[in-house]
């Protein structure tokens, strides 16, 4: 199992292709974590809501601009490299593969810093 997981982030002689599936399967993981996490987050409603609005306050501040930000970047790597696989899988655009990865990355990039912009100007 252990080498199953290194093989995926091994940067060495990798293709951006391999790379861009590493970074889809390492943001699906950190997706799923989070899923937990916010489960966990939701569940101290039952403490009352004393104990929820503080843990909310944790995140009201820099803290919640990187978190609501790194989550922001995780959701956009991983939804414009599946577009990506859905088209290529699907055997959409094969002769234009390497094309249609870059073009997935530019706009992923755009996205995220047009979602960080959103996202600082209403933590602001």
């Amino acid at each position: 199992m252990r080498e199953v997981l290194e093989s995926w982030f091994r940067l060495k002689g990798r293709s951006l292709e391999h790379l861009s599936f590493a970074a889809r399967r390492l943001a699906g993981i950190i997706m799923a974590l989070y899923l937990l996490l916010h489960l966990v987050d939701i569940s101290t409603l039952a403490l009352g809501e004393e104990a929820y609005s503080a843990l909310l306050n944790l995140f009201s501040g820099r803290l919640g601009l990187l978190a609501d930000s790194l989550l922001w970047s995780i959701l956009v790597i991983h939804g414009t490299l599946g577009v990506y696989s859905a088209f290529v899988e699907a055997g959409y655009f094969l002769q234009h593969r390497r094309t249609l990865l870059v073009m997935a990355w530019i706009s992923a990039i755009m996205l995220i810093a047009i979602g960080v912009w959103v996202i600082a100007g209403v933590l602001a």
